[in-house]
């Protein structure tokens, strides 16, 4: 992994107010007065939360996370393809930010770009030797300045966006959606690769989820977003101009997977398994007003 360099200095903002950061004794201080917002260095890893409090789901378990992808039916479902289609839109970029990064990326990366990792988990960004930055940071609170990245990645990470309630999923999700617009570059890419439930699926989900998490806690992570639902939320938080779309990805019906990583000898065939697998990229206008 790279060290924090002049370059990444010039990419970091505090993730309260965007000012730039300043270094002091191995901490990244915001330099506006007003804010006070201080990041610490452990381990090479920015750790830029407001709050630390309560471990992540993926501490126990990165090690499902870095080799589930291995598994060649979930490659042939989940990765292959994506990570042809991917290596299109990150061609050009020079500054790169993963979202959700895990233990490690499912895709190779680009060798021309700066690449930075946000993850919730610790313990997972510990793992990763694959990204030049780690950030112990927020989706919904990016310590990254405005109109910094050319393109922003998210591998199967929006449905792990999750609160209380259905209501607090979707205001995460906005969160999100509005920070990626703020850091996006004009003319940069947002590419999500997600799984989108069947029409039955996703009105069973959503009348039971509620009831579900609170039988469940933090064992519940993940609500999963309809596609055109997810459509419909970024036009919303993206700027007039921005232009988006989704592919649906072809697997063979007969091809078999773990449903769940976690569950690693259990396998289903596609045909069988509820959920669309697509892509979504939003591509930003040219010109951007830059946020505040």
């Amino acid at each position: 992994m790279k060290a924090v360099s002049r370059t990444v200095d010039d990419v970091l903002a505090c993730p309260r107010c965007h000012a730039a950061f300043r270094r002091i004794d191995g901490k990244l201080e915001c330099r506006s007065d007003a804010c006070g917002f201080r990041a610490e260095i452990r381990e090479d890893i920015v750790c830029a939360l407001e709050s630390e409090t309560g471990a992540s789901f993926f501490d126990s378990h990165f090690p499902v996370m870095m080799h589930g992808s291995d598994e060649p039916g979930a490659r042939a479902a989940f990765y292959d393809q994506q990570e042809r289609l991917l290596a299109e839109r990150l061609e050009r970029a020079t500054v790169v930010l993963d979202v959700g990064c895990g233990p490690r990326l499912p895709y190779k990366r680009p060798t021309h770009a700066l690449v930075l990792g946000v993850e919730r988990s610790y313990e997972s960004l510990r793992q990763n030797v694959d990204v030049d930055v780690r950030l112990f940071a927020s989706a919904t609170r990016l310590p990254i300045q405005s109109r910094s990245v050319d393109a922003i990645v998210c591998f199967y990470s929006l449905h792990h966006l999750v609160g209380a309630s259905t209501q607090e999923n979707e205001h995460l999700v906005r969160g999100a959606l509005n920070q990626f617009a703020r850091v996006l570059s004009p003319g940069g890419h947002l590419v999500v690769f997600e799984v989108s439930p069947w029409f039955v699926f996703d009105r069973a989900q959503r009348a039971v989820w509620n009831a579900c998490r609170r039988g469940l806690g933090d064992a519940l992570d993940m609500f999963f977003w309809h596609h055109a639902k997810l459509d419909r939320l970024v036009a919303e938080h993206f700027p007039a101009g921005a232009v988006g779309e989704y592919r649906p990805l072809r697997i063979p019906h007969f091809t078999t997977f773990p449903p769940v990583f976690a569950l690693q000898r259990l396998r289903i065939p596609r045909m069988l398994y509820p959920f669309h697998i697509g892509m979504h990229t939003w591509r930003m206008p040219s010109s951007v007003t830059r946020s505040k």
